[in-house]
């Protein structure tokens, strides 16, 4: 869904991209817009493709969590197999005999499964949490990055009639720069919803660091414990995603979240008068197109 690359290595610049120096920014700015070059280079070839001292390089590692550089590079290097193990499942996985309406009944097949398997994933108290977090929120700021985007988008369409607080989204006009500068005024009266799924966003992984650090609830809908974000939330409601031709599936995504938004309109204390206004709203435009007066003649 995410489109930008995700390692151990991702998630670790993410973490401490704030605090780093020019020169470490730098480095981390070349892994993650080119970590297949990265992960092949020794620490004098990074060094150098950088701009910066051998000894700067080295530092690097350290400053991001690893012991050294060696355990950095090792880590690089896992991501890069296992980037490489994924194509080649595509090709695999390619079956040029197929039909069009066979990979299409499949690949439903397959979305069947993921909502079935989020339906049984379901965690009542993690619900119960999730809701109240978002009633309880004097303002709720949404990401997602990539296919997430579209995911953060109906989120905050649909809770923007039951919610006390204002709900924001967060780097519709100017991306990540734009949500960094939201989250830099949040607090501990806010909530921030990350919605991420591989291949995870840096980007994502950073800005749940800094909202986790002003103090910010977090709630976060992703696919696996293992994800990137989870580790900082107070709330994490699961969707799986997997798919065999494509990275994945945004299907049980999209339903997670309208049943989250439902859920809330049913708790929400006016949320049947909200939906009452909305449906009187909209009443004069369905009866031109019906060619019916609203009131039924």
């Amino acid at each position: 869904m995410d489109t930008m690359y995700h390692s151990e290595v991702a998630s670790r610049i993410g973490r401490a991209y704030q605090d780093l120096s020019l020169g470490h920014r730098r480095i981390a700015d070349f892994i993650l817009r080119s970590p297949a070059e990265a992960a092949m280079m020794t620490n004098v070839e990074l060094a150098s493709r950088c701009n910066v001292s051998n000894a700067t390089a080295n530092r690097f590692a350290k400053a991001i969590g690893f012991k050294g550089f060696p355990e950095f590079r090792a880590s690089q290097m896992d991501a890069l197999r296992m980037d490489m193990a994924a194509v080649e499942k595509l090709r695999t996985e390619i079956d040029d005999d197929a039909s069009n309406i066979d990979i299409m009944r499949n690949g439903l097949t397959q979305d069947l499964d993921n909502l079935q398997n989020t339906l049984d994933g379901l965690d009542e108290a993690g619900c119960s949490q999730a809701v109240e977090l978002i009633l309880d929120a004097q303002r709720i700021f949404t990401f997602g990055s990539g296919i997430s985007y579209y995911i953060a988008g109906m989120l905050t369409h649909g809770l923007e009639p039951f919610c006390r607080g204002n709900v924001t989204m967060m780097g519709a006009t100017g991306g990540a720069n734009s949500a960094y500068r939201r989250l830099v005024h949040c607090n501990e009266n806010d909530l921030a919803v990350f919605i991420s799924f591989p291949r995870y966003s840096p980007n994502t992984v950073e800005l749940c660091g800094v909202a986790k650090r002003r103090g910010a609830r977090i709630l976060c809908i992703t696919d696996s414990p293992t994800s990137p974000v989870a580790r900082d939330a107070d709330v994490v409601l699961f969707a799986e995603a997997k798919r065999r031709l494509l990275p994945n599936s945004a299907t049980s995504a999209f339903a997670l979240v309208d049943a989250l938004v439902a859920a809330i309109a049913n708790q929400s204390t006016d949320g049947a008068d909200v939906q009452l206004r909305l449906a009187e709203r909209y009443m004069p435009d369905i009866s031109k197109i019906s060619g019916k007066d609203p009131d039924g003649s």
